[in-house]
Parts: C-alpha cells; structure tokens; sequence
C-alpha cells in the first residue's frame, strides 16, 4: 500500500529523472547558445530543444542566466582548482600535470561549447567568468607562493601572481582560439601541442 512518504507531488519528477532533464536542458543550452549566441537564444528555444515545457525548464533554473552560471561552473577556468598539487611532487610535474588537466576538461564537447558561449555577445567580460578567472588565478598563485618559500623554485621570475598568470594566459588563449564549438581536429591538435610545449617550457624555467 502506497504511504504519503513514497507520494511524490503531481507533477514533480522523481529524483532521477529530475537529474536527467536537468542535464538534458544544460546540454540544449549550450548547444544553442553556441549556435546563436547568449542574446540569440530563448528559453522556449531551449525547451524545445528537448521537447518540454518553459514550466520544466523554470524547475530546474531561474532562467537564462542561471543556465550560463551553471555551464560556467561545470567548465569554466576553475575547473583549475581541481588540480592539486602534491606536497613532494616537482614543480615542473605539476605543471605538466596542470596542463593536461586543462585540455582534457576543455576538449570536450561541453567544453568546447562554453567557450564559443562565452566568445559571444561580449560575454568574455561578464562578471561570472571574470570571477572564475580571477579564483584560478588565486590557486596557482598560492602554489606558487609556497614553492618560492620553501625554495624550490627560482625567485627571479616574479611574484607568484605573475608566475599564476604566465602559466594560465597561454593555455586559455589556445582554448578560445583552437578548442571552441566549431574547431576542427587540426585545430584541437594545435592546442594541444601548444599547450604542452609551453607547459614543458614553463616546467623548465622554473628550475633553471
């Protein structure tokens, strides 16, 4: 016999299935805010996209820009804090490690359409991006920071802040230019060879 804890309230989805439409509807997002930018693209466009309601859609996100926040946080430049560095490992390894972290979260397709979404429509300037930025940034500068003081790197290089932004700029201009929605496989290669060169290099400079 059913009991009022095993009810669910009409027309609530059940966990499972409220997770899948979620990830459905990020997914649609993305898609066409890549395809059409952030002004270009409607919620009803995005509920469409995946055969639902704008009611659905309004469950699960506040609208539009709750949609970009969440693509932001799934793969955006913080994905950079995710890398930890291990307290006996080289800096040099690190770095290394650090870089092929960075492409395999950002070449993916998820990836590549939040770049191309944040290409568009002067969203490369936009607060939450900015923001994430600005905590990658703050990570590797403590990594940094605590490397110079326990004297394992050169300390002729620059303030860890610097060295934060040397070693992420080259890695997220190689993903706006080579690893976005429309890129092709010659494209993400480039990336990735750039990339890991100047990962090798970067590595290299720090010990020498």
């Amino acid at each position: 016999m059913s009991t009022s804890r095993n009810r669910r309230r009409p027309g609530r989805p059940p966990r499972t299935e409220s997770g899948d439409t979620k990830a459905a509807l990020l997914e649609a997002a993305l898609r066409l805010f890549a395809r059409h930018g952030y002004a270009g693209t409607s919620i009803r466009a995005i509920a469409r996209e995946v055969g639902l309601s704008e009611s659905v859609l309004y469950a699960h996100f506040d609208g539009k820009r709750d949609l970009y926040e969440a693509a932001m946080a799934l793969a955006g430049p913080q994905v950079a804090v995710t890398v930890a560095a291990g307290p006996d490992e080289d800096p040099a390894a690190f770095v290394r490690r650090f870089a092929a972290a960075m492409l395999a979260a950002w070449d993916t397709p998820r990836a590549r359409e939040t770049a191309s979404l944040a290409a568009r429509d002067g969203l490369m300037h936009d607060e939450a991006l900015n923001a994430a930025v600005e905590g990658a940034l703050a990570y590797l500068s403590d990594v940094f920071a605590g490397w110079i003081a326990a004297g394992r790197i050169r300390t002729d290089l620059g303030s860890p802040d610097d060295l934060a932004y040397s070693l992420l700029s080259p890695i997220a201009h190689a993903r706006m230019l080579w690893l976005h929605a429309e890129a092709t496989e010659e494209q993400r290669e480039r990336a990735r060879t750039r990339v890991t060169a100047h990962a090798a290099l970067f590595g290299r400079a720090l010990l020498s």
